[in-house]
C-alpha cells in the first residue's frame, strides 16, 4: 500500500497528459481499466474490483458449460394444456415411471416460442407431486411455487430436486398460466425424471387433464419422447477432434448397410440412442438413415435376434435436431445390429450416416470405446468413430450432466448480467471522481517528465505482455495444428492398413504415433495456460482441474469439489505451476496404476492452510526398500518446493489418499510482492 501511495502523484500526472485524449472517459466501465484512470480508480474502490474479478470468474465458468443455442422444432414439439373445462379444476399431466425409483431431479424444459408469443407459455404457477399410487392418493410435495410467479426462464432448463424417496407416479398441476384464446395456456417440452442421475422417464405412460392437442405436433407423449429445442447433448469445451461419426456413400442399386457392435456382455438393454450425423452440406438439423431397424442377439450371426426398434420415414422427425431415442425394454443381448435399407438422399449421392451410437445398461453406456464393424456390399471394415464419445466435433455429455449444466448456465448468466450493470455504474462514479482528483494533482504539481518517463514504463511493460501472448498463441496454433494433423494422418492410415490387412505391427506403430500426437498437444495446452499471466486465481485452478480431469478421468467415476472462500485470491507463477502439476501427476498415477472405478478430487480450506486431497478406490501404491512409497517420490519433490506436507494413506487392495497442505502465504502472488 505504501508503494502504490508514493507512485500515485506520478500516475495523477500522467492521468492529466492524457486527460485530451479521453473526451468521454465514462463511455464504457469495460473499457476504463484500459486506461489510467480506470486502473487509479481502482485502487480506492476495492468492492469494484471484486465485483469486477467475479465476473470475470463467472465468464470463465461460463466457458466450460454446455453452450445455450435453440434449435426449433417443426414436429413433435411438446404438450399444451389450458382451461376447456372450469368445472374440472386445473390442468395436469401425471407420468408413470412403470416401477418404483428414488426420486432425482426434475428437469421441466419450456416448449420453443410460436410465432405472435412474447414468452414460452411456461407455466407461471404450479405444483409438482410425487405417488406410489396411480390416483396420489398418497401423493407427497415436491415443489410449490411461492407467492411470486415463476418467471420465464427464456428457454433455459429449470432444475427441481426430489426428495430421494420412492416414486413411481410423478404429477404437475397448473394453477396459472397465460392467457392466449384460453385462460391458463401452459406449454411444456419435455419432462426429464432422474433416479441416480438416469433417465427413467423416457418412454413413460401419460394421462393428463384438459388437453390441448394438434396432432404430429402437441400430444401428451411427446413430453417424454427425449426432444426438445435445445439441440444435441454436447459439451461446451472445444477439442481436437474432428469425429463427426460415420458417413458412407452408397449407390442407388446397393443401399443395404449394417452397423454391428460386440458389447462384450449381455445385461438387459435400456435404450438405444442414435445422434444424428451433421453434414458439412448442411447448416441445420443432422440425419440419419430414414428407414432402419435395431436388434440384439447372443450370437453373432444373430440368429433369433430381439427387434428393439423398427422405423420408417414416417417414424421419425424430419428434423434431427436432436438425438433419436429407442427404448429397449427387456432385451438381452450381446451383439448389436443396426440395418437400413434405404439411404438418406443429398442431390445425386446417397448417403448412409450416423454421428454416434450409445447402448444404455445397467446405467452405463456399454457400446462407449467398442468398435464398430460396417458392412456393405460384402466386405467388413471397422470404424472407431461411432463409438468414440463426440459428435459434430464436441463432446457428447450424458443426458443428466447436459441439462445441468444449462440450468447452471442460466444462473450464472443471470448473475453476470446483474453484477455488470452495478460494476459499470460504480466504475463511472469512481472514474468521475478520480478524473476531477487527477484535475487537482494538475494544478499541484508540474512534473510532466516524471509522467512520461512513467508512461513509458507502462507501455514497455504492456509491450512484453503482448509479446509474450502472441508467443503463446503461435505455439499454440502452430504446433498444436501440426500435433492435430498428425493425429489425424495417423489415425487415418491405421485405418487403411487395418481395412487393407496390412501389418499388424505397423498398424500398432501408428496407433501410438496417434496417442502421443494427442496427449503431446494437450501438455502443450496445459504449458501454454501456466505461462498464461492473466489465468492465476485459485478458480482459475480448479477449472483447469476439471478439465484435465475430464481428459484423463473419461473412463472413471470421478467427482470434484471446491470448498475454499478464496477462489479468487491471487496465485504465484511458481505455486500455480507446481499446484497443478502434482494434480496432475496424481490423476496420471491413478489412470496408469490404481485399477480404480471412483475418484474423489478435494479442495478446501483448513485455518490458515489450502488443502489438495485426491481418493481412489484402487489397488493402493506399491512400496519399495524401506517401505518407501517410490510412486510418490515426484509428488513428494512438489510438495517441498511448495514448503507444504504430502501425507499417504495407502493399503494395498483399499485404495490410496494424498493429501497436499499447504501455508496460503505460500502461494498467494502478495508473497513475491513482500519479498521485493
Amino acid at each position: 500500500m505504501k508503494k502504490q501511495l508514493k507512485r500515485l502523484p506520478h500516475l495523477c500526472v500522467a492521468l492529466i497528459s492524457l486527460a485530451p485524449l479521453l473526451p468521454e472517459p465514462l463511455a464504457a466501465a469495460t473499457v476504463a481499466q484500459t486506461n489510467p484512470i480506470g486502473r487509479v480508480a481502482r485502487l480506492f474502490n476495492r468492492q469494484l474490483v471484486r465485483d469486477e474479478d467475479q465476473i470475470n470468474w463467472l465468464k470463465i465458468r461460463l466457458s466450460y458449460l454446455a453452450v445455450f443455442a435453440e434449435k426449433p422444432l417443426k414436429e413433435q414439439v411438446g404438450w399444451r394444456c389450458g382451461i376447456t373445462d372450469p368445472a374440472a379444476g386445473p390442468p395436469w399431466i401425471a407420468l408413470d415411471l412403470g416401477r418404483e425409483y428414488p426420486l432425482g431431479e426434475i428437469f421441466l424444459v419450456p416448449a420453443q416460442r410460436q410465432a405472435g408469443d412474447p414468452n414460452d407459455l411456461f407455466p407461471r404457477r404450479f405444483t409438482i407431486e410425487a405417488a406410489n399410487q396411480a390416483d396420489f392418493s398418497d401423493a407427497r410435495t415436491i415443489y410449490r411455487t411461492g407467492k411470486r410467479p415463476q418467471p420465464s426462464p427464456d428457454g433455459y432448463p429449470v432444475q427441481f430436486d426430489g426428495d430421494q424417496l420412492p416414486a413411481r407416479h410423478v404429477r404437475i398441476i397448473f394453477e396459472e398460466g397465460h392467457q392466449r384464446g384460453l385462460k391458463g395456456v401452459c406449454a411444456l417440452s419435455e419432462i426429464f425424471v432422474f433416479s441416480d442421475r438416469l433417465p427413467v422417464s423416457l418412454g413413460a405412460a401419460i394421462t393428463t387433464g384438459q388437453s390441448v392437442d394438434i396432432p404430429g405436433a402437441w400430444e401428451p407423449g411427446y413430453v417424454v419422447d427425449g426432444r426438445t429445442p435445445l439441440g444435441l447433448w454436447e459439451g461446451g469445451t472445444s477439442t481436437l477432434t474432428e469425429s463427426r461419426g460415420h458417413c458412407l456413400e452408397v449407390p442407388v442399386d446397393r443401399q443395404n448397410v449394417e452397423w454391428i457392435i460386440d458389447l462384450g456382455e449381455a445385461p438387459r438393454i435400456d435404450r438405444v440412442v442414435l445422434f444424428p450425423y451433421a453434414l458439412p452440406e448442411l447448416s441445420g438439423p443432422g440425419v440419419v438413415p430414414p428407414r432402419l431397424k435395431v436388434e440384439v442377439a447372443d450370437n453373432p450371426d444373430f440368429t433369433g435376434a430381439t427387434s428393439i426398434a423398427c422405423s420408417g420415414a414416417e417414424d421419425l422427425p424430419i428434423d434431427l435436431t436432436t438425438p433419436v431415442i429407442f427404448p429397449a425394454g427387456p432385451a438381452k443381448g450381446r451383439h448389436l445390429r443396426i440395418l437400413s435399407d434405404q439411404a438418406w438422399q443429398l442431390g445425386h449421392r446417397h448417403l448412409q450416416s450416423l454421428g454416434e451410437i450409445e447402448v444404455w445398461a445397467e446405467g452405463r453406456n456399454i457400446a462407449a470405446g467398442r468398435p464398430v464393424t460396417v458392412r456393405h456390399a460384402g466386405l467388413d471394415f471397422p470404424i472407431q468413430e461411432l463409438t468414440d464419445g463426440f459428435g459434430s466435433g464436441k463432446l457428447i455429455l450424458p443426458i443428466h450432466s447436459w441439462l445441468s449444466q444449462l440450468a447452471e448456465r442460466s444462473k450464472l448468466e443471470r448473475e453476470v448480467t446483474a453484477l455488470t450493470s452495478s460494476a459499470s455504474k460504480m466504475a463511472a462514479e469512481s472514474e468521475l471522481n478520480t478524473t476531477w482528483g487527477a484535475a487537482i494533482a494538475l494544478g499541484l504539481t508540474f512534473l510532466i517528465p516524471v509522467a512520461i518517463v512513467e508512461r513509458r514504463r507502462l507501455v514497455s511493460r504492456t509491450h512484453l505482455d503482448k509479446l509474450r501472448k502472441r508467443i503463446a498463441s503461435d505455439l499454440h496454433d502452430d504446433i498444436g495444428s501440426n500435433l492435430g494433423s498428425i493425429s489425424l494422418i495417423a489415425r487415418s492410415a491405421k485405418r487403411d492398413l487395418e481395412r487393407l490387412h496390412g501389418p499388424v505391427e505397423i498398424a500398432s506403430d501408428l496407433g501410438e504415433m496417434e496417442t502421443i500426437a494427442r496427449e503431446s498437444s494437450l501438455a502443450m495446452r496445459d504449458i501454454v495456460w501456466l505461462l498464461e499471466r492473466r489465468q492465476d486465481t485459485i478458480g482459475d485452478l480448479v477449472q483447469r482441474m476439471r478439465d484435465c480431469a475430464a481428459r484423463l478421468l473419461r473412463e472413471t467415476e470421478y467427482s470434484l469439489v471446491c470448498r475454499s472462500s478464496k477462489t479468487t485470491a491471487k496465485l504465484t507463477l511458481d505455486a500455480k505451476r507446481h499446484l497443478f502439476l502434482f494434480y496432475k501427476e496424481a490423476l496420471h498415477n491413478i489412470v496408469k496404476h490404481s485399477k480404480a472405478t471412483t475418484v474423489t478430487v478435494k479442495l478446501y480450506d483448513s485455518r490458515e492452510l489450502l488443502v489438495l486431497e485426491v481418493a481412489d478406490n484402487g489397488v493402493g501404491l506399491p512400496r519399495g526398500e524401506g517401505d518407501q512409497m517410490a510412486a510418490v517420490k515426484k509428488l513428494s519433490d512438489r510438495a517441498r518446493v511448495l514448503e507444504g506436507n504430502l501425507h499417504v494413506d495407502s493399503t494395498p487392495g483399499a485404495g490410496t489418499t494424498l493429501r497436499l497442505t499447504v501455508k496460503r502465504t505460500n502461494l498467494m502472488a502478495t508473497k513475491k510482492t513482500s519479498h521485493e
